[in-house]
């Protein structure tokens, strides 16, 4: 888990909010890393070739960009 990372959750989905480059060096190696969301808890970031994808809770999100 990388507390650099800033992933919050509202009503349209998940956004990558602050540490691009350090989820970027996470996913490098296996696809996928754990993140703590604010009031959410951990969820995992997985890259596929659609893009990267938050599953939590059984579902597969897409993670927006602001």
């Amino acid at each position: 888990m990388t507390p650099d990372i800033l992933i919050i959750q509202d009503n349209a989905g998940y956004h990558l909010l602050h540490g691009h480059l350090h989820l970027a060096m996470a996913l490098s190696d296996s696809g996928k890393a754990v993140v703590e969301v604010p009031d959410h808890g951990r969820v995992l970031v997985a890259k596929t070739r659609e893009g990267l994808v938050v599953e939590s809770d059984g579902r597969h999100l897409p993670l927006l960009y602001n």
